[in-house]
């Protein structure tokens, strides 16, 4: 069951660009701004990457979420009228590096693709007033490996 909210998620989908964070394996931080697909009967995003003359679909966050599978993902703005208004929505969850699908997200895509899944939410502005304080929320711990159904 997905973390967000129906306001989240029409948030998300409403807008196009975010920024994503990741570590390497010493845990030196990575943020890049990048376009995104928001599933919103799972609540994953969905992140592909052009092929790029000379490197292919190689990046460096892709490099780090091979060393440490866990990534933030944050989309926010400002609302200029009638004041400064902050809103937006802050994602951490796990990862999965997929070799295939790219382009049924966008056909300028190659065949891989980041897909985030969040286990821990935060939003502001969107649910409640921008300046309230954001009430965090996350899926409970998931066992490493789940028990197995006893034959």
């Amino acid at each position: 069951m997905p973390l967000l909210t129906e306001k989240e998620t029409a948030y998300l989908l409403a807008h196009r660009v975010g920024r994503l964070a990741t570590t390497n394996a010493d845990g030196v931080p990575h943020v890049i701004p990048t376009n995104y697909h928001l599933d919103p009967d799972t609540g994953t995003i969905g992140i592909g990457h052009v092929v790029l003359e000379g490197r292919g679909q190689e990046r460096l966050y892709l490099r780090n979420l091979t060393a440490n599978p866990h990534a933030a993902f944050v989309v926010d703005d400002w609302v200029t009228v009638p004041h400064w208004t902050p809103t937006g929505i802050t994602l951490k969850g796990t990862t999965v590096l997929h070799p295939e699908g790219g382009s049924t997200l966008s056909p300028n895509y190659g065949p891989r693709w980041l897909e985030i899944t969040p286990t821990w939410v935060s939003s502001w502005g969107i649910d409640t007033s921008s300046y309230t304080p954001a009430t965090p929320r996350k899926l409970p711990p998931q066992p490493l490996n789940p028990p197995r159904p006893r034959q």
